[in-house]
């Protein structure tokens, strides 16, 4: 490394990462205080935002994955919740500022709804592509799941955790990746001496070719599969803090299609359109369904983690071995989001039942 600008063909740059960045920033002040030196970090966050505000309606943004330009729903996300986070301390120092980002955030809501594709029945990824180095006809990707988990602000919005497009999305890439790569076929897994059962791995888009080591196939990946545990885990956490659940046709489709590929059975039958309340025996069924349609995905990862947790960013398609980067931060990272989500669920279902 001398320095000098990457130039090759890949895609930059990414411009979640100044809201994230905000974010983090803004996490600190919060945490201290504000008992430091905070102003050289008020700059910070203002640069960030200023710059979100600037660039967030361009279709330039390259995506998490490095690939593909346009207009993306997870840096949309990750922008919205940056500037929401920021608008509570500037309308304490700067007022035009803390305006700005109202403005820019009702101007994103208005965006995010194209998002929906009602034909597909899913969230797309991308709009207005205008660039990059991969094709995705699907316009289906894992990232979008990522967006709820990362920005998504849980509760009942169109991309949270608990929306019924978000929930009929994560299905769709379910049965999308389910038969796709050779894996899957195995259907359980020695854990402590006992034989447990284990959930579909899933990779980025159906039409990846990038293998972790060049271009063919594309594998699944540990920390999307991670990702698959904690949206339940956190879907679950979403209706035991609110002490009560609609059970939307999306839902009642993700939950047939959990049950029919890993035999596990809710303690009684939850149909769309009924509504749980917080005490009931349904209410209480829906809530460990969920935690141990995670814990299937948790024990995917499992399974193809070696015996001294080391991790691998994705698996071989036909084997399971590691393939790709070694140590993968954020391999290790999305599994310990997960346990921490399983954690709280744990503590959830134990206070109500």
């Amino acid at each position: 490394m001398d320095g000098s600008p990457f130039t090759a063909n890949w895609c930059n740059a990414q411009t979640d990462g100044p809201a994230i960045r905000a974010r983090v920033v803004l996490a600190y002040i919060n945490h201290t205080k504000r008992s430091t030196s905070w102003n050289w970090m008020v700059d910070v966050v203002r640069r960030d935002l200023d710059y979100v505000v600037e660039v967030y309606n361009q279709n330039q943004h390259c995506d998490i994955w490095e690939e593909a330009r346009g207009l993306h729903l997870y840096t949309l996300l990750a922008q919205k919740r940056a500037l929401l986070e920021g608008i509570p301390l500037m309308q304490q120092i700067d007022r035009d500022a803390a305006n700005r980002y109202q403005s820019a955030v009702e101007k994103i809501n208005r965006i995010l709804p194209r998002f929906w594709d009602r034909q597909r029945g899913y969230l797309l990824t991308t709009l207005d592509r205008s660039g990059g180095i991969r094709t995705k006809q699907s316009n289906l990707d894992a990232q979008t799941m990522l967006a709820a988990l990362h920005h998504g602000i849980d509760g009942n919005d169109e991309f949270g955790v608990g929306s019924k497009w978000m929930t009929a999305t994560v299905l769709r890439l379910l049965r999308v990746f389910s038969p796709m790569y050779s894996i899957n076929e195995v259907a359980s897994t020695e854990i402590g001496g006992r034989n447990v059962p284990v959930g579909v791995a899933i990779g980025r888009y159906p039409e990846d070719v990038y293998d972790g080591v060049g271009t063919s196939r594309g594998n699944p990946w540990s920390l999307l599969t991670s990702g698959l545990a904690e949206y339940h885990y956190r879907l679950a956490a979403i209706f035991a803090h609110a002490g009560n659940a609609v059970v939307s046709n999306e839902l009642a489709q993700l939950l047939m299609w959990t049950r029919n590929i890993s035999g596990l059975l809710p303690s009684e039958d939850i149909v769309a359109g009924k509504a749980l309340m917080a005490g009931t025996q349904e209410f209480n069924g829906l809530l460990r369904f969920l935690m141990e349609a995670g814990d299937l995905y948790m024990a995917r990862v499992s399974r193809h983690t070696a015996a001294d947790h080391t991790m691998y960013e994705q698996w071989y398609r036909y084997d399971g071995f590691g393939h790709g980067a070694i140590h993968l931060t954020w391999s290790y990272a999305a599994h310990l989001a997960a346990s921490r989500a399983r954690s709280e669920i744990v503590k959830l279902i134990a206070a109500v039942t």
